[in-house]
Parts: C-alpha cells; structure tokens; sequence
C-alpha cells in the first residue's frame, strides 16, 4: 500500500474484527508511523493504530483546511510550504526536533516522512536556495536561538552559509507564527534576505480553461507533450535560464520525485523536427499539483507557449483527480505573475531566503 507513508493525510477504512468486512470503521487523520504489523494515524479524536490486516482500503487526501472555502485558498501557509517542499527535496535532509536529537537520530538512518516534525534541513550542490536552506515547520522544542545555533552548525559541517527560509501566513509581510520569532534573531546576526517569492495556488480545472486532454491545449503552431522524465535538451534549456551548480545534483533534484511529469510545447519544423519553446515539471503531492521550472525560449516568446504548458498541465492534473495546483513565482518576474493570475491563481503568501553573511 504505497499510500501508508509518514507525513501523509489519509482516510482508512478498516475492520473493527479481524476478517469481519462488514463492521467497518474510519480514520482521518496524517500517519505518524508505519511498520509492517501496523499504522498509526493522529486524528482529532487522538492516534488510532490499525492492524494492516483489517485495512480494507486507504485515499490520500488533501491538506486539512483552515476556513471555509475553495480548496486551494483554505489550506495554511505551513501545510503549502509542506506541499512544495516535498517536490523538490535533495538526498541530504534532515529534521531538527529535540526528541530526534534524544534518540540520536542520524542523517543517514532518518525517516523523514517518520519524523517529519521541527524544521526541515536541506543541502545540495545545486545552486538552488529552496534545497540549500531549512524550513521551520513545526517547533523544534528548543527555542528560536538554540534551533538557529543548530542550524549554522549543521551548515557549517557542509562547509556552506546557513539559510533559512521564512515566510508569511497570508499575503501580506508579517511572519508566519511558525517563522516569527527568528527575525529579531536573523536580523541581529546579519543575515541578508532574498528579494520576496510568492506563492500562488489555483484551481486545475479553471486553470484548463475548458480544455480536457492535455495536448489540447496547443496554441496555434505548437504541439504539446507530456512525458515522465526530461530530454537533454530540457536540462539544456533550464541550465541556459539560470546556473544549476553541479548538473547532476540539478539531475537528481529533478528526477528524484515520482510521479513526475513534464509538460512541454514544441514548435515543429518542416523537416519533421522540432525546437522546444516552453515546459513546466508538475510533481503531485498530498493531491496537489506542485509546478517547478517553468521555462520559455528566450527567442522564442510571446507565441502562448507558457499558457498552453500551463494549461495542459492543469488538464492533466484535473485528469487524474487533483484539484489545486501551487507555484512559487519570484516577486520580480511580473510575466509569470501576469500569466498564472490570468488563468484564475491568486497569492496566498510570501516567503523569504535569510542567508548568513560570510567573513
């Protein structure tokens, strides 16, 4: 069941006797541990444990929502930054939290769907910040300097700049509460801060505009594609857009999640070739659609290559079920802001990179 993993949200219907289908019972809740006898589920009500064997059947659902609402405006800033983490996570993760450190939790022997709770450290050799900067999720247990203390520590053994990513709870400019308590801190220790990212959520099926299959969604002169794994040439292209560092760390960020497609708009030649114009990676999470590495051509612009990528990406997801989709758009690049606002996306929050200063 490669539903039953740490960190997902799910409903199990299981057997309340073992071999009796007929007196069933439900659990709602996120897992918070599996071994092979059983799993266990935090729900409102408390942790239920079931046997695997009384399981009859498990759906992953989305996140739980914080107010009334369309799905992909009520889900809180943390649990996005959950949902967007998880699509683009290198090898070399860990989580800060005072009972891993009691339980001398290693690198190398962690879970991290397991102990998915404090801040999520991140490292790679890509140039990428989101893979090289931790993530405060939930509290560490070991208050706002201590956490820090630990978090240039663990840089520091990668012979790197700690980093951290903080963000809003809402559009606006105040920290989230999960993050707040480290600007006082940040800013006494001379961290400097990236300009502002936002990140937008919309609906799939409004973001499809009517369309159904994915490769209906061809502008006029384009053909679309979707496949489950990049070209050279796609590699080429997002290298030639901004330095990836190390290509195979850049590789293995990409192609580590699964199921990952790329969609991709291709503009034919008449010698039956043809030259990419734009593409888009989508990784599907906790049933979110999660859009990375949106690229277009840089001489080949201005043909709806973006929108269609877009929009076939969305008619896909609305395919298979998933509703929402999210995409974290720089506050300085107003085309795809304008792009993504257009096809019904609106801002949720904003989030920040505070690096330390070196020297």
């Amino acid at each position: 069941m490669n539903d039953l993993q740490p960190g997902k949200r799910v409903v199990v219907r299981y057997a309340l006797h073992p071999g009796d289908t007929h007196a069933t019972s439900d659990a709602l809740g996120v897992i918070r541990a599996v071994d092979d006898q059983a799993v266990e589920i935090d729900t409102k009500q408390g942790p239920v444990r079931v046997e695997r064997t009384r399981i009859l059947v498990v759906h992953e659902v989305p996140p739980a929502p914080t107010r009334a609402g369309r799905t992909h405006r009520v889900v809180s800033a943390v649990d996005l930054r959950r949902i967007s983490a998880a699509a683009w996570l290198p090898a070399d993760s860990s989580w800060l939290q005072i009972d891993n450190l009691r339980e001398e939790v290693s690198d190398a022997d962690s879970d991290l769907g397991l102990l998915s709770k404090g801040w999520l450290l991140r490292s790679s050799d890509s140039a990428t910040q989101r893979a090289n900067s931790a993530l405060p999720v939930t509290d560490t247990g070991l208050g706002w300097e201590q956490s820090l203390d630990a978090v240039e520590a663990w840089y520091a053994t990668r012979d790197k700049p700690a980093r951290v990513q903080i963000y809003s709870a809402d559009p606006s400019t105040a920290l989230a509460p999960e993050c707040a308590g480290l600007a006082p801190l940040l800013s006494a220790r001379g961290y400097s801060t990236s300009e502002s990212t936002l990140l937008l959520t919309g609906a799939t099926k409004e973001a499809a505009g009517g369309v159904v299959s994915p490769r209906d969604a061809a502008a006029p002169g384009l053909v679309i594609d979707v496949s489950d794994r990049p070209t050279e040439t796609h590699f080429a292209v997002w290298a030639s857009q901004r330095d990836p560092g190390s290509a195979q760390a850049f590789r293995a960020l990409i192609e580590a999640d699964q199921p990952c497609s790329v969609v991709t708009a291709y503009a034919p030649r008449a010698d039956g070739s043809r030259s990419l114009v734009a593409t888009c990676r989508i990784v599907e999470r906790n049933k979110w659609g999660v859009m990375t590495n949106l690229v277009t051509h840089p001489e080949l612009r201005r043909r709806g290559a973006g929108r269609s990528v877009i929009r076939a990406a969305a008619a896909m997801l609305a395919q298979r079920g998933v509703r929402s989709y999210l995409v974290d758009v720089e506050s300085s690049n107003a085309a795809s802001l304008a792009l993504f606002e257009s096809l019904g996306a609106s801002v949720q929050h904003r989030s920040w990179y505070a690096t330390q200063r070196q020297g």
